[in-house]
């Protein structure tokens, strides 16, 4: 979990040392709980910038779709986006080691908690974690072992982490155990007392100042209340191979991805002849990697420890994400999925982050492939945020396998803030709403919080009466919309970072919905609950073809505070 900050959301402590001011104390060698003595952790840092320049600023030796092609950046160019990474690898022996399942979600309910276990056939409920903290395991849990496989047979070994919100049981260890976290800006430093370090993170290029084997310099600086520390720097080569940068870049404007031809010169056309809007760009990662003997980062030169948490971050809609990398958000691991959803990069949710001002609330979210990429004709895609407008896991819709591509999350769903991207492109945004009353009510906007499902028809084919609904908000009038349906909602726009992997989302708080009383359902001043998910069919274009999906932790008590002028 990551740690409190202003905005009430957590973020985890990582730890490493980069290149610059920054330092590793030795540790000793750990001794495990049988007194035998074990050799210290093995941790690797590997820290990545990612620079996106525009096509037209590079200078390609040869075929762009050619592997070996070089590329190099010309002189005095700027990028038009930056990034950076933090990779950690940890290698640790131990004779023992916790083994955390993953494959479940818990969801409070009173005073006790429901275990959903991710199985081939569903979330199934497979036990009951009480006010003790101690989980007893239903019937399904001791008669479907071939659903459980990866659940130990004996439930009772099973024990409850309150603060991850996960079961583990403890195993011996047949070797070294190899742990990975990704970690993105803002990130978390201590100086030389073990005090936090706040302050604002810049990225910054400087171009050579004149050839060289060297395009420039990037650097991650930390600044303080009145100082800046250089955190981490890397040289630029002069000349990459095409199989080093990324293309396949995204254009806001057309809402679509530049495909690898349209590198090529002369290739921006379309039918006609006409000319296309805008132009692609590349992405280049510079990585450089360090052994490190400390799990925590800290800093070498003096800076204020005190400087000052971050204010309110001032976020606009523009495909330039600077203003988001002082924003705190919540993590999710690379690769995770359930049994019954394939793996898709372009749905593996990486973080998620929440801001806003006076009139509208602002979402981030960034992907391990690309956002809103089809594999197959009519392939489908689609952004959810779910919120918890009450806090209150009982009303709303609970997340779940009910339409065979959900990642369930642990908050009751009330109101949603979505889009969907049809064959590589972006088709709308829209709303959802989970309450009761289904249709009639959400259009005219009489709207009550209460117990939802998922889908407008029960397995008989009856119709409930309260289910999600789906409705677009344009032109002060709410329509009710479906998948592939066209037509956008104008009060939420989006934007998509150049090189695909980054999404941000405005709503205006004007576009949610009523009650009978005309108070609305998301306005200043409520703490709500919220966390993304993404989903997209699947890879082949085969009717059986299994979808991809994932969801983030959810983002607890986050305040719509007013902006303080």
């Amino acid at each position: 979990m990551r740690r409190p900050n202003w905005r009430g959301m957590t973020r985890s402590i990582w730890a490493c040392a980069l290149v610059g001011p920054l330092v590793a104390a030795c540790v000793a060698e750990a001794a495990d709980n049988a007194g035998a003595v074990l050799p210290p952790p093995v941790i690797t840092r590997q820290v990545t910038f990612e620079l996106t320049f525009a096509n037209s600023e590079l200078v390609w030796q040869g075929d762009p779709g050619s592997p070996n092609t070089l590329v190099s950046i010309k002189p005095g160019a700027r990028p038009i986006a930056t990034d950076v990474c933090v990779r950690t690898q940890t290698e640790e022996y131990r004779s023992t080691y916790r083994r955390t399942m993953r494959e479940a979600r818990i969801v409070a309910a009173g005073d006790s908690r429901t275990v959903l276990a991710f199985t081939r056939e569903r979330e199934k409920a497979i036990g009951k974690i009480d006010a003790a903290g101690q989980f007893t395991a239903n019937d399904f849990y001791r008669q479907n072992g071939a659903l459980l496989p990866t659940w130990p047979a004996d439930a009772s070994i099973l024990k409850y982490d309150a603060e991850q919100n996960v079961l583990y049981y403890v195993v011996d260890a047949a070797g070294p155990q190899i742990s990975e976290s990704l970690d993105f800006l803002p990130l978390s430093v201590a100086d030389a007392q073990g005090r936090e370090v706040c302050g604002e993170y810049q990225i910054a290029y400087e171009p050579a100042a004149e050839p060289n084997h060297q395009s420039g310099k990037v650097s991650l600086t930390l600044r303080g209340t009145n100082e800046s520390v250089t955190v981490a720097t890397v040289d630029v080569p002069a000349t990459f191979r095409r199989g080093e940068v990324q293309l396949g870049s995204f254009d806001n404007q057309r809402g679509a991805y530049w495909t690898e031809r349209d590198y090529r010169p002369g290739a921006k056309t379309i039918a006609g002849g006409s000319q296309e809007p805008g132009e692609p760009s590349v992405t280049f990662s510079i990585t450089r990697s360090q052994r490190v003997d400390q799990p925590r980062l800290v800093l070498t030169e003096p800076i204020d420890a005190a400087a000052g948490v971050a204010g309110p971050a001032k976020i606009t809609i523009d495909g330039n994400f600077d203003d988001w990398r002082n924003v705190g958000g919540v993590d999710d691991p690379r690769g995770d999925v359930a049994p019954y959803l394939d793996y898709d990069p372009d749905v593996d949710l990486l973080e998620f982050k929440v801001a806003n001002d006076d009139e509208h609330v602002y979402l981030y979210a960034r992907v391990a492939g690309q956002i809103g990429q089809a594999h197959a004709p009519g392939g489908r895609g689609y952004f959810y945020a779910y919120m918890d407008v009450d806090r209150n896991a009982e009303t709303g819709f609970l997340p779940t396998r009910d339409d065979d591509c959900y990642f369930g999350v642990d908050i009751g769903d009330d109101c949603e803030v979505q889009f969907e991207f049809v064959d590589g492109r972006f088709r709308k945004t829209f709303y959802g709403f989970c309450g009761l009353g289904g249709d009639d009510n959400v259009l005219k906007q009489i709207v009550s919080l209460g117990k939802s499902q998922y889908g407008r028809l029960d397995d008989a084919g009856r119709e409930r009466a309260n289910y999600k609904s789906e409705y677009i908000y344009r032109q002060g009038a709410t329509e009710i919309t479906a998948d592939l349906k066209l037509g956008t909602s104008d009060t939420i726009r989006l934007a998509v970072s150049p090189d695909g992997r980054e999404v941000e989302v405005v709503s205006d708080l004007g576009g949610f919905l009523k009650g009978a009383a005309g108070r609305p359902t998301v306005s200043l001043g409520q703490s709500i609950d919220v966390a993304a998910g993404m989903e997209c069919s699947g890879r082949s274009g085969r009717r059986d073809s299994r979808w991809a999906a994932d969801s983030t932790p959810a983002i607890r008590g986050y305040t719509l505070r007013p902006v303080v002028k």
